[in-house]
């Protein structure tokens, strides 16, 4: 499966959170985000634009990051694509180790970002400097090629349970579901991954977050477990041919459930095995 490789590679580290991730305790999401990106010597960026309210959620996180004792904390100030398009990117992007994505709606998000000077500085970062990118709900969302941006929470797979959306294309293989278990978001994780077996879907809990290395590690990381549904094995697919709103077939599709510690090789399509001593309850 290496040849997943040459599109998702990037330079630094994705910290992918599934939303509602603790601001005001223990912040471990959050910490670990501020130390991959330069412990006290980190300089974040907050990207709010896909926020109802980006001014409350720029301050709520500029806060929070100060509070955490960063000194270099700046926003990308803009609720409208003219403001973004005006924006000095080059300025705001030079100095920064870390940029912070925050939820919202992520069809906002890419209608606002996507096409951008600022968007397309801020890939080229990702894929080729060792910046560590975070997005969380709509921020994880829309750094998918093909982003959920509607979707129903079904019994059964539907051909209609998801829409999908052109994003920001950060990861080209990898198509990312948030609120995954609260929301009760399989079936359209998997509609999604059977339009097109490439995509590996990655539905991540609330409070838990994926961190994605340059290697194509994935560690999962939080309060909660991390689903991923695999299509390239899949043996049947008739997605393409019952019609709309009706349940479809779809054979050989592999599901992992992964919890904090545990990892998935994202290239090779494949849990990283764990030590036995790790799995197994100390019973002595």
């Amino acid at each position: 499966m290496n040849n997943f490789i040459e599109d998702e590679s990037i330079g630094g580290t994705l910290v992918i959170i599934g939303g509602a991730e603790d601001k005001y305790n223990e912040r471990r999401i959050l910490r670990k985000f501020v130390a991959l990106a330069g412990e006290q010597e980190a300089r974040i960026l907050i990207v709010p634009v896909a926020s109802d309210f980006p001014e409350f959620s720029a301050d709520v996180y500029t806060q929070t990051f100060k509070k955490m004792g960063l000194s270099h904390v700046s926003v990308l100030r803009a609720t409208s694509r003219h403001e973004v398009m005006e924006a000095d990117s080059e300025s705001l992007l030079r100095d920064v180790t870390g940029v912070f994505i925050s939820g919202g709606d992520q069809m906002r998000l890419t209608s606002v970002l996507g096409g951008t000077e600022f968007a397309r500085m801020l890939e080229d970062r990702v894929r080729n400097t060792r910046l560590v990118l975070a997005g969380s709900s709509a921020g994880a969302a829309a750094m998918s090629n093909n982003m959920i941006v509607r979707g129903e929470s079904t019994a059964q797979p539907n051909k209609n349970t998801v829409r999908l959306s052109p994003g920001l294309g950060i990861l080209r293989n990898i198509i990312i579901d948030q609120h995954f278990t609260e929301r009760g978001r399989l079936s359209r994780l998997i509609t999604a991954v059977s339009y097109n077996p490439r995509q590996l879907g990655i539905g991540i809990d609330e409070n838990t977050a994926v961190i994605l290395s340059s290697e194509g590690k994935l560690e999962v990381y939080g309060e909660g477990t991390v689903t991923i549904v695999d299509g390239s094995r899949i043996t049947y697919n008739d997605i393409a041919e019952v019609e709309d709103a009706r349940p479809f077939a779809v054979c050989g599709v592999q599901i992992h459930i992964l919890r904090d510690g545990l990892c998935y090789d994202t290239f090779r399509r494949q849990p990283v095995p764990v030590a036995a001593e790790f799995l197994l309850p100390d019973i002595n």
